[in-house]
């Protein structure tokens, strides 16, 4: 179900991206999960993040961008087409701005 439009170049867009093609229920099951235990929803939503956002198609912007969210700098011999890795800076940033919306709600 990848979304046709531009792939996003933040993780701030990456989050709200996927954060919109989420069900309630979905929402509510990643707001459910501990921090600590954030690893549980790698596969749960990991295909969509890699999916939907391009990490594996190419979206070296956005992988640049999650290297640079995590170390401050972008270290290209640990980032470079790690897909997994900004998957799961982006799965934080989904945990937390989830979190900060249902609470609020």
């Amino acid at each position: 179900m990848h979304n046709r439009s531009p792939w996003p170049l933040t993780v701030n867009a990456a989050a709200e991206r996927i954060i919109s093609i989420m069900n309630e229920k979905e929402k509510n099951k990643v707001c459910s999960v501990p921090e600590g235990k954030l690893q549980k929803l790698r596969f749960f939503l990991g295909r969509h993040i890699h999916n939907e956002l391009g990490l594996l198609e190419g979206n070296d912007a956005l992988i640049k961008a999650c290297a640079i969210a995590e170390h401050g700098n972008f270290e290209s011999r640990f980032f470079l087409n790690d897909a997994d890795s900004a998957s799961h800076i982006i799965l934080e940033a989904i945990w937390s701005k989830l979190n900060k919306i249902m609470t609020v709600s």
